[in-house]
């Protein structure tokens, strides 16, 4: 964050290597930003963002002037299943939580094995805990709990670490659409929304 113009509204701006992204209330800011970024060398300015890093922006004009923007991941997911060679039927999962019951990740115990397979399997948790990582960072803040407990293992993971990582993965497969959503209609308060399966009822007789 930074001022260009004293008085004017500040200017926002978000680098990775050579893209860049930047975002003022004022649009003489922004038009001052672009000339004397232009004045450094040859840049493309792109237009409204709608990816940047892997992140995809979905904007909405409201009809009450309004603007709202939904952040995702959909591509990135899609990809770490691929990579993991990982299918799953969207139409008959009923995973909604990237925990596995009954086991907490804390009390996993440890598995015998050598030590070349020990590092094999430590390099593959390592690798899937990263994604799951930027992952939790960026859009997916429903999983950003169990990812934390995970990186507490990447040292000397097991196999049944790995799973629990695992099973994070099969709770985004058939949520990969899902991330996060900003608007510009004025909230006084901060809401979150969870969703819990619905459990049968049950008779209990004497």
């Amino acid at each position: 964050m930074g001022t260009l113009i004293p008085g004017e509204a500040p200017i926002y701006i978000g680098i990775y290597v050579d893209d860049i992204i930047y975002f003022s209330p004022s649009d003489t800011v922004e038009r001052k930003f672009e000339e004397q970024l232009s004045a450094l060398g040859s840049i493309d300015f792109m237009g409204q963002v709608t990816h940047f890093l892997g992140i995809e922006f979905t904007w909405h004009h409201h009809s009450d002037g309004n603007l709202s923007v939904t952040l995702t991941q959909q591509a990135f997911v899609e990809m770490l299943l691929e990579n993991l060679n990982y299918s799953l039927d969207a139409t008959t999962s009923t995973y909604t939580s990237p925990y596995r019951s009954g086991l907490s990740i804390d009390s996993i115990p440890p598995t015998t094995m050598s030590s070349i397979e020990h590092d094999k399997l430590r390099i593959q948790y390592q690798s899937l805990v990263g994604s799951l990582n930027w992952l939790a960072h960026t859009t997916r803040p429903d999983i950003s709990m169990v990812v934390s407990l995970l990186a507490q293992h990447q040292s000397n993971p097991s196999q049944g670490h790995l799973d629990a990582a695992l099973c994070v993965v099969t709770y985004l497969s058939p949520n990969k659409n899902l991330g996060i959503y900003f608007s510009s209609s004025k909230r006084h308060k901060l809401e979150a929304f969870l969703h819990f399966p619905v459990v049968p009822k049950r008779l209990i007789y004497a």
